[in-house]
């Protein structure tokens, strides 16, 4: 059977909660930022280009562009209902605060204070330096039906004005409900160039250094996500089957998790592949 998502069913599940200290102050700051001119405008070209937004809705991910100068989405792709289970105009009509919204009363202090660390990060870095860097992190989306799923989102910066201010962001959201299964919140910030990496937790209040793999670490990380076994891994990459095993006892010592899954929910949930 069907189920009609109305005006009434979203507004009964969006409670409008009081938003957190971190929220409004990043809220404020991004509405008060002084902006100066961008080299593209993002509503015009999206429009312009039917392939670009038929290519933008192809993926299995959520994707967005967001707009920090008002706060709205300039695209969100169509496939928003079938992950989040809400129609696109809600997010164009309400903006950013709209996630706010509909985001786990628990998670929404933490994920708030999150942003607001990667954010004071992002703009101490020399503007030249911007962007370089790419940011994630997790939170729990509460459908209109009740029913839970939580989202790992990827922020690109897209553009920034002629004073170096960010003014776009390129986001993916992906479905993570079944990779975690705790209730905790992490960020990271990665760097393009070198992979540099930093994370934090809602415990933390400042970024910390990250542990990097190595480039055929990642491969094997990507290999076991991807449900292959250490026999297939070692005749893809062409190594030893105990090589691979090695690195896998080596990956799992270094991100300190205790097993294959909690090395697939780290390494998601910190960008690492």
């Amino acid at each position: 059977m069907k189920t009609i998502i109305n005006d009434s069913l979203v507004n009964s599940t969006v409670e409008h909660p009081r938003q957190p200290d971190d929220f409004n102050e990043l809220l404020q700051k991004w509405k008060n930022q002084s902006y100066d001119d961008v080299r593209i405008n993002y509503d015009d070209f999206i429009q312009s280009n039917p392939i670009l937004q038929t290519f933008l809705n192809l993926g299995a991910c959520l994707t967005w562009i967001m707009d920090m100068r008002t706060m709205q989405y300039t695209f969100i792709s169509s496939n928003v209902k079938q992950i989040l289970g809400y129609e696109t105009h809600y997010f164009f009509e309400r903006g950013v605060p709209f996630i706010s919204q509909i985001m786990h009363p628990s998670d929404l202090p933490k994920t708030a204070k999150l942003v607001k660390i990667i954010w004071d990060f992002l703009v101490t870095l020399p503007v030249s330096e911007r962007q370089k860097y790419k940011f994630s992190g997790d939170y729990r989306i509460v459908k209109p039906d009740g029913s839970i799923v939580r989202i790992l989102e990827q922020n690109t910066i897209l553009q920034l004005d002629r004073k170096g201010n960010i003014t776009h962001l390129l986001g993916v959201g992906s479905d993570i409900t079944h990779w975690k299964k705790t209730d905790d919140s992490m960020a990271s910030v990665i760097c393009t160039e070198d992979d540099t990496c930093f994370f934090c937790t809602a415990n933390d209040d400042y970024l910390r250094p990250q542990v990097t793999l190595s480039k055929r670490e990642k491969e094997i990380v990507k290999l076991i996500a991807d449900g292959y076994n250490s026999k297939f891994i070692a005749d893809k990459l062409f190594i030893s089957f105990h090589t691979v095993n090695t690195h896998r006892q080596n990956i799992i010592e270094k991100t300190h998790t205790k097993n294959t899954s909690g090395l697939i929910q780290f390494a998601v949930c910190h960008g690492l592949i």
